[in-house]
């Protein structure tokens, strides 16, 4: 399925220049690829992300995971409450549980292998109650301002993104802002090192995210799959001038299923670019922005999204919800 994931102009929205009936068709088009997949590819976002900023974020995804390991242990992630700091490689289990029918007819729980990444997780460095875990400047000079400027940079693009889909849920474009508007997300970069290939391995399991929506920007090696509608794996290849878009749990939640949140995974790349000599698979690099809303919003259905039979959840803080679902994965 090669056209799975379709692409997004935003850029006449940003703007300024869209007229109300090109914004409000702009939206549905979002919304209907958020129902259709929960995955596409978005351009023309440059105005609130510059492309040399995303550029430097990307150098310094290298930098930083090229430190000693002992500086980058000294940061380590310490509370699924705070999510802030260093996950060492094979720390975190993002993959699904599998359900496994034995012969005699038992069904037990597979629990499958630790993801192969190294991660640091960056939230909005102004929260009083968890300090971010920046490396010293003289380690690393420019880190903590450039990840502070993209971090509010992809901030101002949520707000947006989520204003489209309150315009085109017929609700005021400012619906979502009294919830979201804390800054309460978390910068991932991603690293995925070289290494050797075995059967069945992955990069990353099975998994959906946990948000509104995450921003994706990935290098151009590749392995993001998603699950399409017919239940197949689907490459989303990386294109140039672009990032992806997912919508995560707690939009799923927020909208009575209406929108999508899919499955995913990274896989190892092709085997073409692999390393001639060492035989190991390509170096992987990628940033996510995982939007949450603010940890006191209360999660409760859509007005006009309950459906004939009703909200199918109970509400639910963002925060409580947030937390669970993270310390299910990294188990602190």
């Amino acid at each position: 399925m090669p056209d799975l994931l379709n692409t997004i102009d935003i850029s006449q929205y940003l703007s300024g220049s869209a007229t109300p009936e090109q914004a409000r068709e702009l939206a549905q088009n979002l919304v209907r690829e958020s129902a259709r997949v929960g995955f596409f590819y978005v351009k023309g976002w440059e105005k609130l992300v510059p492309k040399d900023l995303v550029a430097e974020v990307f150098d310094y995804n290298k930098r930083f995971f090229d430190l000693p390991l002992e500086i980058k242990n000294s940061l380590a992630y310490t509370s699924s409450k705070a999510n802030r700091g260093y996950l060492s490689f094979g720390r975190e289990q993002a993959s699904l549980s599998t359900q496994v029918t034995l012969n005699g007819g038992e069904v037990i729980t597979k629990e499958p292998e630790k993801d192969q990444k190294e991660t640091m997780e960056i939230g909005n460095d102004i929260d009083p109650d968890y300090p971010e875990h920046w490396p010293k400047e003289e380690d690393l000079p420019g880190f903590r301002s450039t990840m502070n400027r993209f971090h509010l940079a992809c901030h101002e693009l949520h707000l947006e993104i989520m204003s489209l889909l309150a315009i085109s849920l017929d609700l005021d474009r400012d619906y979502f802002v009294p919830s979201i508007s804390g800054r309460s997300h978390c910068l991932r970069l991603l690293h995925y090192p070289p290494t050797n290939r075995k059967e069945g391995q992955t990069r990353i399991g099975s998994h959906t995210d946990f948000g509104t929506v995450t921003l994706l920007w990935q290098d151009e090696t590749g392995g993001l799959e998603v699950v399409g509608p017919d239940g197949q794996w689907c490459s989303v290849e990386p294109k140039p001038d672009t990032f992806v878009i997912n919508i995560g749990d707690i939009l799923s939640r927020w909208s009575n299923d209406k929108l999508k949140s899919t499955i995913h995974r990274a896989i190892l790349p092709d085997p073409s670019k692999d390393d001639p000599v060492t035989g190991k698979t390509r170096t992987r690099r990628s940033v996510a922005y995982f939007c949450n809303p603010d940890p006191t919003a209360t999660i409760a259905c859509i007005p006009g999204l309950e459906g004939p039979n009703g909200p199918k959840y109970k509400p639910i803080l963002s925060g409580d919800y947030y937390a669970q679902a993270l310390e299910a994965e990294i188990g602190v």
